[in-house]
């Protein structure tokens, strides 16, 4: 009778060579190759956002401020009344005005119906011409004051409303110039805003790319969350600043464009062309420390950990390979199971 030992030693061995056999065979292991393709050549340059819609709203006529509604960084809608001037002085102008309209338009329909009695007195030869002359020149004058008295009523109500000033677009306050009591003078600044809606960039580029930007006519702009933004439109100026040699150009960006403010640094890419770069999928890099690489498989099936160096990522989800590979060879696309392999392999020799 053989030892109960010897029974278990039989029947372990009988379960681990079949797994052992199937173990000892390898998997095929998934490649991808290495491929060209044309891209577009961006270059990169700094820009900082900016307000389209940025301004300062000055006072139109003269008085007292009554009423300050905003400060800075307050949020103001287009149409509301941001400061408000005393206009006890310009209702008083806008009466007189409109008091001195109606006596003039007294006068010019009384030198009116004189002059249409003495043109007809005249016809029938009871006057003398120059009464006619007076009556009309008289007639005329009254007209011209009538009109003059018109023109002093429109400047009047327009002066009136200028006691109300209002927001010309919604956006946020940046600025305030006055405080309430002041005199303001036309002209005199008194809200500093700027919205939000619009935004553009500005970047200035070297001037030996101005005319490749301008035929590309594409930009792309990276916010804080290095999210590309697609330009809507560019401005290339026509013209370069002599001192740092460089062109200025605006980046147009989608209206309602969220996460960036005016001041801000971002970076920019222009297209300037095109080229042809070689990719392999992202899942194909490998990194060891500081080294860039990836398994590459020979025409005779063997592997061998190649160093690589890496770009951008493109549009397909794959990488650029600047130098370590060329088209045609085949990267393993699972680099866990290729570095086993390799290892396998080399403890197997």
């Amino acid at each position: 009778m053989k030892p109960v030992r010897h029974i278990f030693a039989a029947m372990i061995a009988a379960i681990i060579l079949p797994l052992g056999s199937h173990a000892l065979k390898a998997a095929p292991l998934e490649t991808a190759v290495a491929r060209e393709q044309v891209m577009q050549n961006l270059r990169r340059f700094e820009g900082s956002v900016e307000a389209v819609n940025k301004s300062t709203v000055s006072a139109q006529t003269s008085g007292r401020i009554a009423q300050i509604n905003f400060d800075v960084d307050d949020y103001v809608k287009a149409g509301a009344v941001i400061v408000r001037f005393y206009d006890t002085e310009h209702k008083a102008r806008l009466k007189q005005a409109e008091s001195a309209l109606m006596a003039a338009s007294a006068r010019r329909l009384a030198a009116e119906q004189t002059f249409k009695r003495t043109q007809t007195l005249f016809k029938k030869g009871t006057v003398a011409k120059a009464r006619l002359d007076t009556a009309t020149s008289n007639f005329n004058s009254a007209k011209a004051s009538e009109e003059s008295s018109e023109a002093a009523l429109q400047q009047a109500r327009e002066q009136l409303t200028y006691t109300i000033v209002k927001a010309p677009y919604s956006g946020f306050v940046v600025q305030r110039h006055v405080q309430i009591g002041e005199i303001a003078n036309p002209g005199q600044p008194l809200m500093t805003g700027f919205s939000l809606d619009k935004l553009r960039v500005k970047a200035d580029v070297p001037q030996q790319f101005a005319d490749a930007i301008r035929a590309g006519n594409e930009a792309v702009v990276y916010g804080p969350d290095n999210k590309a933004i697609s330009a809507t439109g560019l401005t290339v100026f026509p013209f370069a600043d002599p001192k740092s040699n460089t062109v200025t150009i605006r980046i147009a960006l989608p209206e309602g464009t969220k996460k960036v403010f005016p001041g801000m640094l971002v970076k920019t890419a222009f297209k300037i062309g095109e080229k042809t770069v070689l990719s392999i999928p992202q899942n194909s890099v490998v990194r060891r420390g500081e080294v860039i690489g990836a398994y590459v498989m020979d025409s005779n099936g063997k592997l061998h950990l190649q160093q690589i160096r890496t770009g951008r990522v493109l549009s397909d989800k794959s990488i650029e390979v600047l130098s370590g590979l060329k088209a045609g060879d085949k990267v393993a696309i699972d680099t866990l199971k290729a570095s086993i392999q390799l290892k396998s392999s080399k403890a197997a020799n």
